[in-house]
């Protein structure tokens, strides 16, 4: 089964991946990275905080629009947007954060100036993986799934190897991100695999599996649901294993959002049984997960 992908070398993603990644305390294998955006990354997180933004969605819209728009202006006006809601974007916040989204890039041209022509060269390998494991790992996705979960195109955007592995699916955008890594540091975990994963998420908002979720919940539900779906398509294809060790390394690898108060691979693994057990509707497997994410509505998992 084949999925039509664009690739593209991104340097504005690279920016806005490592930024958020900082944000959100993530471990880098660049340190000299890190030490560069430490400070143009916490200047963007006080801007949206002195603005009253919402910091989780706009910086989401950022890393995914990155790629798609040059001008800083336009970029910030149009996450602003999409984020916080038209009346967000006044003329006096877009400017502020149009400067502080063009320190970020600054920043990450002064530390690795050759940057997208690095990521031509590490994508290679990740893209030859791809044409020669990804349509049979797609096509187990959708024999455990729902076929109709497939893009038929979507761009994966190569990004800078800030965490030694990472990446995102960016569902209102249908593109995902991945880091250009040459070897798989994880090796039960390939990095074909994590691609897969990233690809399985994205049409999880049609509205034939997301009718009756929260929005703001569905780009989670949708990487947590693909996990084990994911991990049991690799185990087909001979590519990992499905079991509790597997999705707890999946968790910790593909930088999944944990809570203090739960325990998510137990969550995934109570989850999967019943799914592999019961064959439910999509829609349905995902209202069942975000029941068990969030008993009590309003509780949120929160960043490691």
């Amino acid at each position: 089964m084949t999925i039509d992908l664009r690739w593209i070398a991104s340097h504005s993603a690279s920016c806005f991946h490592a930024a958020e990644a900082i944000a959100r305390r993530l471990d880098f294998v660049d340190a000299p990275l890190r030490e560069a955006l430490a400070a143009p990354s916490q200047g963007l997180t006080q801007q949206m905080k002195m603005d009253g933004l919402p910091e989780k969605p706009l910086w989401r819209h950022l890393v995914a629009l990155s790629c798609q728009i040059e001008n800083n202006q336009e970029l910030a006006q149009v996450a602003l947007r999409k984020a916080a809601g038209h009346d967000a974007a006044t003329p006096g916040r877009v400017a502020a954060l149009a400067g502080r989204i063009a320190d970020v890039e600054a920043a990450v041209g002064r530390a690795i100036p050759d940057l997208v022509d690095q990521l031509v060269h590490r994508g290679r390998p990740l893209r030859e993986q791809w044409e020669a494991r990804g349509p049979g790992l797609l096509a187990a996705v959708a024999s455990l799934s729902d076929l109709r979960l497939l893009v038929p195109s979507a761009d994966v955007v190569l990004v800078h190897p800030a965490l030694g592995g990472g990446g995102g699916a960016h569902l209102l955008t249908n593109s995902v991100r991945i880091e250009a890594v040459l070897t798989n540091n994880v090796p039960e975990l390939p990095e074909v695999v994590r691609l897969a994963w990233l690809l399985a998420q994205l049409n999880c908002d049609l509205p034939l599996f997301s009718d009756g979720l929260r929005p703001d919940r569905l780009p989670q539900l949708a990487q947590l649901a693909m996990v084990p779906i994911v991990l049991k398509a690799a185990e087909r294809v001979e590519l990992a294993e499905l079991n509790e060790a597997s999705i707890r390394r999946a968790v910790d690898a593909w930088h999944l959002e944990k809570s203090a108060n739960m325990d998510l691979t137990s969550v995934l693994i109570v989850w999967w049984e019943t799914f592999r057990e019961s064959k439910p509707s999509w829609n349905v497997a995902l209202a069942a997960l975000d029941r068990m994410l969030y008993p009590i509505d309003g509780e949120e998992l929160q960043n490691p």
